[in-house]
């Protein structure tokens, strides 16, 4: 047993997988239709903030990945911008190693959501648990393709401040074994002269994943994008 909408045991890093179906079918959103678009398959991931499902875009029979604010949430506007700054972050950035995402919006009940392309490989931490050791040019083409994806947020002043692993996905493609796409921008920093992340923190609260956070981002010192790579530096690790 893991704490729920855990991914990975918090003890030996296994995968925790939900009994075949079962998930599924106790989750009211699976067969239901989201703005007459997107009709929701399964859910393939939660976190502290929403939920992820995979999804069919109806009128291009493709699928997506769907976000979905918990709606316990809608009632916090601090959560609630951060959200909606998640969506802007990623909308600005046009780089192959970032996740891309299609749309943004509400339901019919008024939950936030937001549609990004679909990414069937495994996250960075899956593959290192089920592949462990990766060769050292693996290593390094891996990251390389991460301070790409990081170079170009920089570049349109974004540092991403939850680098981790989770975070990093892997997907195989027909010319490329090793695909890297980084996702989740949810608590990103967007550096701009009407900053209004003063706001969106609250004194003393600390956004992040301890075991790949800077010191500087731990202390809550103002933060570039040299956090960013401190903590590509502990993936590597």
């Amino acid at each position: 047993e893991g704490p729920e909408g855990a991914l990975f045991c918090p003890f030996c890093s296994a995968p925790i997988l939900a009994p075949q179906g079962k998930a599924e079918a106790a989750d009211p959103l699976v067969g239901q239709t989201i703005k007459g678009t997107y009709l929701v398959q399964q859910r393939i991931g939660s976190g502290g903030m929403g939920q992820v499902y995979k999804a069919v875009q109806i009128n291009l029979d493709r699928p997506v990945a769907l976000k979905l604010l918990r709606p316990s949430f809608l009632s916090d506007q601090t959560i609630v911008q951060r959200f909606h700054r998640e969506a802007r972050a990623a909308s600005r950035l046009h780089h192959p190693n970032v996740i891309s995402v299609t749309d943004f919006g509400q339901t019919e009940d008024g939950t936030l959501f937001m549609a990004m392309e679909y990414l069937p490989g495994r996250n960075l931490q899956k593959l290192m648990v089920e592949e462990f050791p990766l060769g050292e040019r693996r290593v390094v083409h891996l990251a390389g393709q991460i301070l790409s994806a990081l170079a170009a947020a920089h570049r349109a002043g974004i540092v991403h401040r939850d680098l981790k692993p989770e975070n990093v996905m892997v997907e195989s493609r027909r010319d490329e074994p090793d695909f890297v796409k980084v996702l989740d921008f949810g608590i990103a920093k967007i550096q701009e002269p009407d900053d209004r992340e003063g706001r969106l923190t609250q004194t003393g609260l600390i956004f992040g994943t301890p075991d790949y956070m800077s010191p500087e981002q731990a202390t809550l010192v103002p933060l570039d994008a040299r956090s960013d790579l401190y903590s590509v530096g502990v993936m590597l690790y």
